[in-house]
């Protein structure tokens, strides 16, 4: 009778345990999007929906959430920017701080160009990335390689710091 006990306790336990970490909850992030009036970035706060198994074990998760809302706004906006149409999230990692994000080739083949747009396409995926306090600089990959840059006026051999200096 005290094994049956036992079993029925382990069982709830799990049971609860699942239901808890099943439970979604809305998550706030911020996002560094293109103002085109002031052609500049601008800060914009948004809530997603995660389970709390993702938002305290899957960190990925939530980095790969925030980065695909940049997409989305990017492609509802016409002038795609920050990020080209067509842009793909390929994966994801953070290691020792530093979070390094592999894109599909249309973020530079479908880039308009220009030194501006370039750097405004890259700090808002740098700093969108680096508001999360485990993230102090980002790597951006293309098609799982470092790349000397984008469309040619920026340096993306090596892993980005924040840079608030396009936020309007």
């Amino acid at each position: 009778m005290r094994k049956i006990i036992l079993i029925i306790l382990f069982i709830s336990l799990i049971i609860v345990t699942l239901a808890f970490l099943l439970t979604k909850e809305d998550i706030s992030i911020r996002l560094y999007i293109y103002n085109p009036q002031k052609q500049a970035l601008e800060s914009k706060d948004i809530n997603i929906k995660l389970t709390r198994l993702e938002k305290y074990f899957i960190k990925e998760k939530i980095y790969k959430e925030a980065i695909n809302n940049l997409i989305s706004y990017s492609d509802n906006n016409i002038y795609h920017l920050p990020i080209p149409k067509g842009t793909k999230i390929l994966n994801i990692s953070v290691k020792n701080n530093i979070a390094y994000i592999d894109f599909s080739d249309e973020l530079r083949k479908n880039h308009p160009g220009g030194s501006l747009g370039e750097m405004l396409t890259v700090y808002s995926i740098v700093d969108t990335l680096t508001e999360f306090p485990e993230i102090k600089k980002v790597q951006i990959l293309i098609s799982g390689a470092v790349v000397e840059t984008l469309v040619g006026h920026m340096d993306l051999t090596s892993p980005l710091e924040r840079d608030l200096s396009l936020v309007k």
